[in-house]
């Protein structure tokens, strides 16, 4: 609905916004070994911005409640090459 003012006209105008409701994000997947294909326990999923999850004894990990967004990351485990992404 437009507002129209006449010469010299003030008038108060007040909005009440309704916050957008964003879902948060999950990231999922499994850890395994780049040669056997066996999944790796224990392996540690980080993200940047504090996310992080451990992966269990199916290599599986999970992190969710992420903020959307842009996110750089590492996987690391011992006996493993670190790999970012």
């Amino acid at each position: 609905m437009p507002i129209i003012l006449g010469p010299g006209e003030q008038r108060e105008l007040d909005v009440a916004l309704t916050p957008a409701v964003i879902p948060n994000a999950t990231l999922f997947g499994y850890i395994t070994d780049g040669e056997t294909g066996k999944p790796i326990a224990g392996a540690l999923v980080q993200l940047s911005g504090g996310y992080s999850a451990v992966t269990n004894s199916n290599g599986y990990y999970q992190i969710s409640n992420i903020i959307p967004g842009s996110y750089s990351g590492q996987v690391s485990a011992d006996g493993y090459e670190p790999a970012a992404f």
